[in-house]
């Protein structure tokens, strides 16, 4: 949300704004009342009435929908992760969890003049219209050129706002050809581009071949949104038809925060047999307590060894797919405690508005019935400001990286993320075939899972004919 307004306006409008909440209610809703010994509706009322008759300064509508959106946000807050999600966050969070956005296809760094143009996506927007890595973005506009603006001295923020728009809307540009001086800021004549928008899907699923004979595959999810289990599936499939043919698999859930549920359920199924459960709810609502297990799926991969990696950024729904897998035997986990995210958040739309609430409705627990919230430090808003401490997952082998090798590690993922992107290595001393401790120690336990395999497969009697 934006910066607040003075202190004195925040704290009258806070409960004037409450008081418009309820009056806008749907009807039929039970209302908060006296009885319930946290709500006053004739304090409600007076306080509204106070603010209207002698508050001293007319209130612009700007700073009146900035404090509702406080005011709301505030009112939800009973832990660290619920929200009132106001129109242009809850336009965000829809593109966030689709895993997409209409744009222009291009990765950025601020400059004083605009955006330095790092990455473009092939196939997108720019890089149809032209658009090369290396340019300098310092102007853009609508259709035609209407409205050009110049980007010197705007945050990357509000010129986000300026290049997304709805598919296959038009969107003109001023751009400065690269490279650009490495003591800057970009010099020549600006060049203009009329730029298509259309849907951007980042991608969320990295894999490579490792080990000695490059006989494992390495999966990385960055994310869980409805793009993933789509890209993951694709590569699942070529694992089962032998296209991609390895012995193992490492499922890399480091740093990944979470996301969609049913995505969760869907990664996790693919290792476990059908009707396995995954992950149990528990909450005080209608449909908030159910049971999430393993559908029906083509090309289940139930032989193949695994090993999942986690570190103490691996939440929610890397915490139910490394639960479901750790408590059904499925995996062995490497890495050190997760985040300890067990509680689930549902977004609802309010009806009529590009607005949403989030709330915490329900408990999430491993097949086993194991649940490791933690508690999580919030600032003077309750907006969570660190991770969760005291609670989360213990991996079956613990095993804490040094800061050097976490620094070159989070070195090797922009390298990683930038390929898709045509991005020049961030930091090229990191090779392409980089291994940390951590996925180290992954590799010697499928290694030695294959031999264990081997040993038991000879101990089996012979079959004997007749």
């Amino acid at each position: 949300m934006r910066p607040g307004i003075a202190i004195l306006l925040s704290v009258s409008m806070l409960s004037l704004l409450l008081a418009f909440l309820f009056a806008s209610r749907s009807a039929g809703a039970r209302q908060p009342t006296a009885r319930d010994g946290w709500w006053d509706e004739e304090i409600e009322r007076y306080v509204r009435r106070k603010v209207a008759e002698t508050y001293v300064d007319k209130l612009e509508p700007e700073s009146g929908h900035e404090a509702f959106n406080r005011a709301m946000d505030a009112y939800v807050r009973f832990d660290g992760y619920c929200d009132y999600i106001p129109p242009a966050e809850h336009k965000k969070w829809r593109e966030d969890t689709a895993g997409r956005y209409a744009g222009l296809g291009i990765k950025i760094n601020e400059v004083d003049e605009g955006l330095h143009i790092v990455g473009v996506f092939p196939g997108g927007p720019a890089d149809k219209a032209g658009i090369k890595v290396g340019d300098t973005l310092v102007q853009a506009g609508g259709e035609g050129g209407a409205g050009m603006r110049n980007l010197a001295g705007m945050d990357v923020d509000s010129i986000t706002r300026i290049l997304k728009g709805p598919p296959r809307s038009t969107i003109k540009v001023g751009i400065i050809r690269g490279p650009r001086p490495e003591d800057g800021p970009a010099r020549g004549p600006i060049v203009e581009f009329a730029v298509q928008r259309d849907v951007i899907t980042p991608p969320t699923v990295f894999a490579r071949r490792v080990g000695k004979d490059k006989e494992f595959l390495q999966v990385r999810l960055t994310d869980f949104t409805e793009e993933t289990v789509n890209a993951f599936d694709a590569l699942m499939d070529k694992v089962v038809s032998g296209e991609e043919n390895v012995q193992g698999v490492l499922l890399d859930l480091r740093h990944n925060g979470g996301g969609v549920l049913n995505v969760a359920v869907r990664v996790a199924g693919r290792f476990l047999r059908e009707g396995r459960l995954v992950v149990r709810m528990e909450g005080r609502g209608a449909d908030a307590s159910k049971n999430y297990a393993s559908q029906p799926q083509k090309g289940k991969l139930l032989d193949i060894p695994v090993v999942v990696l986690v570190d103490e950024w691996s939440a929610s729904a890397s915490e139910i797919v490394a639960g479901a897998l750790q408590d059904h035997r499925r995996a062995v986990l490497v890495g050190t405690r997760t985040y300890g995210k067990f509680l689930v958040q549902s977004i609802t739309a309010i009806p009529g508005k590009d607005a949403a609430v989030k709330l915490t409705t329900a408990r999430y627990y491993t097949p086993s019935g194991r649940s490791y919230q933690g508690s999580v430090d919030v600032d003077e808003v309750g907006r969570p400001t660190g991770r969760s401490r005291g609670s989360g997952l213990i991996p079956d082998v613990v095993l804490p990286l040094p800061s050097d090798d976490r620094t070159k590690l989070g070195h090797f993922w922009a390298n990683e993320e930038g390929v898709p992107w045509n991005e020049a290595k961030r930091y090229p001393e990191i090779t392409d075939d980089h291994v940390d401790p951590q996925l180290a120690r992954g590799l010697d336990l499928l290694k030695g899972e294959l031999v264990m395999q081997k040993i038991q497969r000879g101990r089996r009697p012979a079959r004997r004919n007749g």
